[in-house]
C-alpha cells in the first residue's frame, strides 16, 4: 500500500505482504503464495479519505499543478469560518487572496483547524489551541486589515511604493555592503599560552586551493600567570564527642596544588595524619 500518513495508522496492514502455506511441498519448508493484493480503486479510496495532498505544505512550495485546488479549498475553508465566527470584513476583506499576510494567516489558521480535530475525538485541543489562537488570529488580521486601508477605501487598495527603486514591501539593498557582510567568516580557536616567555599567533584566510588571500597582525600570548597562595584558613564544620570536622580555604596558588593533612601534639611537631583517617579528604 502507498505511504498515506492519515490513513496508514488505522489498521495494520502488514498482511498484505505475507505469504500462507501451500499444499505442494519439495524441500521441508512451507510452500507459499501470497494474499490477494488490495484493489487499486479500494486503495485510492483509502487515500482519498485523508486530507488534500497539498494541505499542510508551505503555502508557496505547493505544486503548481495543485495550485488551483488549493486557492479554492482555502477559499471554501474563509467562507466557513468567515461564517462560523462572524467576522466582518474588517476582519478579513474580500480582497484577501490580494494580500499575502493575510492569506498566510489564514491558511495557517486552515492547516491548525484540520490538526485539532483531525482526531475525531473529545480532547483538550479545540478549546486549548483552536480558539484562543481564532482570538489572537482575528486581532492580527483586523490590523493587517486596517494597515492595507482596503476597507477604507472601498475597494482593494495596491499596497503603496515609496522607493522609485523596488516595490513596495522590499528592501534596497546596499549590494556591495550585503556581499561584505555576508561572506565574513568568524571562527574561534582556544591556544595554550606557553609555560614561559612570549608565543605569537596569527590568522591566514586561505581559499579551497590552498592560496593565501591575506594575513592578520600577529598577536602575543603571555605565559600563562600563576597566582600566589593568598591564604590557607580552616574551619570548624562539625563537631561531636569523640571527632571534630574542619575545612580548608586555600585562596590562590598554582593549579596543581593539592592538601596535605598534618597533625601536631604541641603544635610545633608536626606529623602527616594517616589516610585512613580521612578518607573523604579531597584535593583542592
Amino acid at each position: 500500500m502507498t505511504g498515506n500518513p492519515w490513513v496508514d495508522d488505522e489498521d495494520d496492514d502488514t498482511w498484505l505482504n505475507h505469504q500462507i502455506p501451500g499444499p505442494e511441498q519439495t524441500d521441508g519448508t512451507a510452500a507459499a503464495s501470497p494474499l490477494p493484493y488490495l484493489d487499486p480503486e479500494v486503495e485510492a479510496a483509502l487515500a482519498a479519505e485523508g486530507p488534500p495532498e497539498w494541505l499542510g505544505t508551505r503555502w508557496r512550495q505547493i505544486e503548481p499543478a495543485q495550485q488551483w485546488d488549493a486557492w479554492n479549498g482555502l477559499r471554501r475553508w474563509v467562507d466557513w469560518f468567515i461564517r462560523e465566527y462572524r467576522l466582518t470584513t474588517s476582519d478579513v476583506p474580500a480582497c484577501w487572496y490580494h494580500h499575502p499576510d493575510v492569506t498566510a494567516e489564514l491558511y495557517a489558521a486552515m492547516c491548525m483547524e484540520y490538526k485539532v480535530f483531525e482526531e475525531q475525538a473529545p480532547g483538550l485541543a479545540p478549546m486549548m489551541m483552536w480558539h484562543p489562537n481564532v482570538a489572537q488570529m482575528r486581532m492580527r488580521l483586523k490590523e493587517m486589515t486596517h494597515e492595507a486601508g482596503c476597507v477604507q477605501n472601498g475597494r482593494h487598495k495596491e499596497p503603496v511604493a515609496y522607493s522609485g527603486t523596488v516595490g513596495a514591501y522590499e528592501l534596497d539593498y546596499d549590494e556591495d555592503g550585503w556581499i561584505t557582510a555576508a561572506s565574513t567568516i568568524r571562527t574561534e580557536k582556544v591556544v595554550d599560552r606557553p609555560g614561559q616567555g612570549v608565543k605569537y599567533v596569527r590568522a591566514l584566510a586561505v581559499d579551497t586551493d590552498g592560496v593565501e588571500h591575506g594575513a592578520s597582525d600577529p598577536l602575543g600570548l603571555r605565559a600563562r600567570s600563576v597566582a600566589e597562595v593568598g591564604s590557607v584558613r580552616l574551619a570548624y564544620t562539625s563537631a561531636t564527642p569523640g571527632q571534630a570536622g574542619v575545612a580548608v580555604n586555600i585562596i590562590g596558588g598554582p593549579e596543581d596544588l593539592t592538601v596535605v593533612w598534618e597533625e601536631s601534639p604541641d603544635g610545633t611537631t608536626w606529623a602527616d595524619i594517616d589516610p585512613d583517617q580521612n578518607p573523604e579528604d579531597t584535593d583542592h
